[in-house]
């Protein structure tokens, strides 16, 4: 049995995906690096995204519930992937939203093309879930529709 907790690496997601990090700053991109750094604020270092496994059972979508009852998460589906979102700052981000360890960051921040930036808008998700009720609300939305199915399939079943 999978558990929604069963995560994919960070590092494997954002290389697979091409996921959101540390945009590249360098001195030769001015115009870009200000752009990030005043206009939008480095919003890909303000959260970390964490692909995790397909909910399939009762206990996993419990599981997804009980994640949005903490501050700072949300819970998307995109592509028919399913991640869960930390909106937390990066310890290494400074005062003026620069890297204070560009030289040395990790590859998933190197890796990052600030042509990829979701500046100025969030990004569109299939489905977005930032609070527990709205995520209960849509997920016994879900049980009920599939409830009705089954009972539609049995009585066309049983009447031939």
């Amino acid at each position: 049995m999978a558990s929604a907790t069963e995560m994919i690496s960070s590092s494997e997601m954002h290389h697979r995906q091409g996921e959101r990090a540390m945009p590249k700053n360098s001195t030769t991109d001015t115009g870009k690096r200000d752009i990030c750094r005043k206009v939008c604020k480095a919003r890909c270092c303000r959260y970390v995204t964490v692909q995790i496994k397909a909910p399939k059972m009762k206990a996993d979508f419990d599981e997804l519930s009980w994640f949005l009852g903490h501050e700072n998460i949300s819970v998307y589906f995109e592509g028919r992937r399913w991640h869960v979102e930390l909106r937390t700052r990066c310890k290494h981000l400074n005062r003026g939203n620069l890297c204070s360890i560009y030289e040395t960051r990790p590859l998933v921040c190197r890796s990052y093309d600030v042509e990829e930036c979701e500046y100025p808008a969030r990004p569109k998700h299939d489905l977005q879930f930032d609070t527990q009720e709205k995520f209960d609300r849509w997920w016994n939305g879900k049980r009920e529709r599939e409830r009705r199915r089954r009972r539609r399939r049995a009585r066309a079943a049983r009447s031939g």
